[in-house]
């Protein structure tokens, strides 16, 4: 009995044995019979599946890159390594963000730093200005996010921008907002630390009615930050009212330049304009007086004389000036749609000598590039509009 026992017990002891090993194999060692599968470059949903043939579980983060959305950029664990089943990978996944490098707009003008971000596709969110002895007013003292790096297309940036040695003698150029509308000369004038003052309409075919025809203080002028600009705006000149444009600068005879006023109001009766010789006849003749005076007439009552002052005087009808629109310069406009998540409305507008005109007025998708070679006069800018908003505009001399 005694040896059966001891057999007995010798049996329940190694039962015991086995079975604490195989528990504690089961829940303190891993059963590494699981491999990961490669899946940089698949859809997140062919990704998801190959995990789940191997028992294990994915966890997504979203990031930025040029990959199409929902691409897998990258995984936690290389693809071939053994691991048990339900473990967790974790798989970067593409937003569809295009990723774009941040130029450094640090030591320029405000200006300049912000043509250069809107070419780069990035906008101007904050402008912090502050006071910087060592630093010109008007330059960017710093920008965020820094440069150089790689960041979001659709990043907003923020700039600081030094004032000078202090912020009383901080002095900003006054643009030229000439032919530009109400909007756009409110975001221009906050971009430069200028406010708007008052306003006022006048009657000028200048330049389109509801746009800027002058500034006081005027454009170029250098001016404390924070000076308020008042501008004046052209309306359409009703019949009979005074037009306040002015006459050609090498125009002295204010008897003609009362003419030209009176004939730009789109007054129809034809005007002689009076000749600057001096001591000319007090009574003019009409046309149809020159007309008989240009008859043949016997020798002998020609007379030299009379018949140089008659040429002298004899003057055409003023008629209203014609707007010469022959192109003399060209404009290279070049323009690339920032990333959007959706189509929306692009206008472009050009204002020069000849009037104002759209270029273009369509809806545009994400990264288009607009390339055109528009014919100006005089002086010209260009305007674009972006979903309604302002979002560039440029000069051509």
């Amino acid at each position: 009995m005694g040896k059966i026992h001891r057999w007995g017990m010798i049996i329940a002891f190694i039962v015991i044995v086995v079975c604490a090993y195989i528990g504690i194999k089961t829940v303190f060692v891993e059963d590494k019979d699981a491999a990961v599968p490669s899946m940089t470059g698949m859809q997140l949903v062919d990704a998801v599946e190959a995990l789940q043939k191997e028992g294990l579980l994915a966890k997504v983060d979203q990031i930025d890159s040029p990959e199409k959305a929902d691409t897998v950029v990258s995984q936690n664990l290389p693809a071939g390594e053994k691991v048990s089943r339900g473990k967790v990978v974790i798989l970067r996944v593409s937003k569809g963000g295009a990723i774009m490098p941040m130029p450094d707009v640090r030591g320029l003008k405000f200006e300049e730093g912000v043509k250069r971000l809107s070419e780069a596709g990035f906008k101007v969110e904050t402008v912090l200005r502050v006071t910087d002895k060592l630093k010109p007013a008007g330059s960017i003292i710093a920008q965020n996010p820094a440069a150089p790096q790689q960041v979001a297309a659709n990043c907003m940036v923020k700039l600081l921008v030094s004032t000078g040695g202090t912020g009383d003698n901080t002095f900003v150029r006054v643009p030229n907002l000439t032919g530009q509308n109400t909007d756009v000369v409110k975001q221009v004038l906050e971009q430069l630390g200028l406010t708007l003052g008052t306003t006022e309409e006048i009657p000028s075919s200048m330049v389109p009615a509801g746009t800027v025809l002058s500034t006081n203080p005027k454009n170029g002028a250098n001016v404390p930050a924070g000076t308020a600009v008042n501008v004046t705006f052209a309306k359409a000149p009703m019949a009979g009212e005074e037009n306040t444009d002015v006459p050609p600068a090498n125009d002295q005879d204010q008897k003609k330049a009362a003419v030209v006023r009176t004939v730009v109001i789109k007054d129809t009766a034809p005007s002689q304009i009076p000749s600057k010789i001096e001591n000319k006849p007090e009574n003019v003749k009409t046309d149809q007086a020159v007309k008989t005076d240009m008859a043949p007439k016997p020798a002998s009552e020609s007379k030299p004389a009379e018949s140089k002052k008659t040429d002298t005087v004899k003057k055409a009808p003023l008629q209203p000036p014609v707007n010469n629109t022959t192109p003399k310069k060209t404009a290279k406009l070049r323009y690339q749609v920032p990333p959007l998540t959706k189509p929306l409305s692009l206008r472009i507008e050009i204002n020069d000598a000849s009037g104002s005109r759209i270029l273009r007025d369509t809806q545009t998708n994400s990264g288009e590039y607009v390339s055109m070679n528009v014919p100006y006069t005089g002086e010209a800018v260009i305007t674009i509009y972006l979903g309604g908003d302002f979002v560039w505009q440029d000069r051509f001399n």
